[in-house]
């Protein structure tokens, strides 16, 4: 029988490397440990929600007792010394809250925020770990929840200079599988077409729950966008959803189930999905984002409107133009704005003209319908192909996030022709020149880049958009 002098020997060692707390929470009786990975896959101010949301998932995950060397944050961190950000070195995820950037760990910032570090995270990549960097080191009965938030497409989500297809992100999830880098697995993903990154490939036997801000077609939306100090919006309806839950509930005693269910109920804008193995959501949401009990933050917050995630920047520069008396600042503002939407309206064009080509070509037969109609995505893999050859003939949609909004016509096309290797090869290569017909050599860059306004564009006027 212990000693009571061992038994505080016992107790001081365990709060000399973590507080007790942390000890109690980072391991079930189950016999499990609980690992996370919390991604922000975007830049800049007009993206200051996807940083807010995953700031605030870290206080979430600590406040229920998972230890810190537990969770891999991935984000960009423009944000909160931002010279747009009205308070330096504070983020807030709602209007008038805790400052949720206060005491993050931080372990992939700037340009290391890419595709390629998120999947080496996820398969405990040992290059990465050999050059010191933070990797999963889950084993076969560990507990992993993934959260993303970021901008997304039919079949993408984006990262701040680059994309993720659905096709490699599911490869990692299947090999973190078959590798036992995981006992059970769920993945949160907050981006437009989410629904799309796993429906039609995400097997249901991997022990993987996953859940989507939206289906494969819709927009997904922004919310507390109405703080007159913070002139962006500071959360997404989805990520708020599921945040605020885990604050205002006891999520030892939460089920998934019960939380998606909340999560439906406060995301009124789109509609949240269900993938993999849907029986896993009658476990406690605790068992993978922590089993302390956590402080009960209550009541919770109703968002009182919401804005189309790809508008939020035109409708922060229209309300900035609004809000000045001092003429030259309402100048500049809009002249982004003209920028922005010349941007849009060549880049829209561009598309166009791209898949009238390609139909023109022998690959479609009627360029409106190809633009009108929505395919389901089963052909994940050459639609990765596809999407990753436009990325790098023709528009970097990491950067410019709105060519993410016209995707699905290059999806349709894959879905509508049966490509072997060679008639996919000669297909690319179209794809490539067109690209280089319409929009590469046609001055998108220096629109995106202010360098170039066409005199049509000085003639727009603000209820354009409205």
């Amino acid at each position: 029988m212990f000693s009571l002098l061992t038994i505080f020997s016992i107790l001081f060692t365990l709060s000399a490397s973590t507080s007790l707390a942390d000890s109690l929470g980072s391991k079930s009786n189950a016999g499990y440990n609980i690992h996370a990975v919390l991604v922000a896959g975007s830049s800049t101010f007009d993206n200051y929600r996807h940083q807010a949301n995953v700031c605030h998932a870290y206080h979430v995950l600590r406040n229920h007792g998972v230890p810190a060397e537990n969770i891999i944050v991935m984000m960009y961190d423009d944000i909160a010394n931002n010279p747009e950000n009205p308070f330096p070195g504070k983020i807030f995820n709602a209007p008038n809250g805790t400052d949720v950037y206060a005491g993050v760990v931080k372990d992939y910032t700037g340009e290391e925020v890419t595709p390629e570090n998120f999947l080496g995270v996820l398969k405990g990549d040992k290059a990465l770990a050999a050059k010191g960097k933070k990797v999963l080191t889950s084993g076969p009965n560990d507990h992993v929840f993934i959260y993303f938030s970021d901008h997304g497409a039919t079949g993408l989500v984006g990262f701040p200079s680059d994309t993720l297809s659905s096709d490699d992100l599911n490869k990692a999830l299947v090999y973190m599988h078959d590798n036992k880098l995981y006992g059970k697995l769920t993945f949160y993903l907050e981006a437009c077409e989410s629904g799309s990154m796993l429906e039609n490939i995400l097997p249901d036997n991997i022990s993987i729950y996953a859940t989507s801000s939206t289906n494969s077609e819709e927009s997904g939306y922004a919310c507390y966008c109405d703080d007159p100090k913070i002139d962006t919006c500071l959360g997404d309806e989805f990520s708020v959803a599921w945040l605020e839950d885990s604050d205002s509930h006891d999520i030892t005693k939460e089920t998934l189930e019960q939380q998606f269910k909340d999560v439906v109920k406060h995301t009124p804008s789109s509609h949240p999905q269900q993938f993999g193995q849907k029986s896993l959501d009658s476990l406690d949401v605790g068992q993978f984002q922590g089993e302390k009990a956590g402080e009960i933050h209550s009541p919770r917050r109703h968002p009182k409107s919401s804005v189309n995630a790809r508008d939020v920047p035109l409708v922060m520069l229209k309300r900035k133009i609004k809000r000045t008396n001092d003429a030259a600042e309402a100048a500049v503002h809009a002249k982004k704005l003209h920028t922005l939407i010349a941007g849009r309206r060549f880049l829209e064009s561009g598309i166009k003209k791209i898949i009238t080509q390609l139909c023109s070509d022998g690959y479609c037969s009627d360029a409106k319908q190809v633009m009108s109609t929505r395919r389901p995505l089963v052909n994940h893999s050459t639609y990765s192909k596809v999407a990753k050859k436009f990325q790098s003939s023709c528009l970097n949609l990491g950067i410019h996030t709105h060519g993410m909004k016209f995707m699905y016509a290059f999806a349709n096309l894959v879905e509508s022709n049966n490509f072997n290797e060679s008639t996919l090869n000669r297909f690319l290569e179209d794809l490539e020149r067109v690209c280089n017909n319409h929009i590469v050599d046609h001055g998108f860059k220096a629109i995106v880049l202010e360098k170039y306004l066409a005199k049509s564009v000085f003639a727009l006027k603000l209820n354009e958009i409205d």
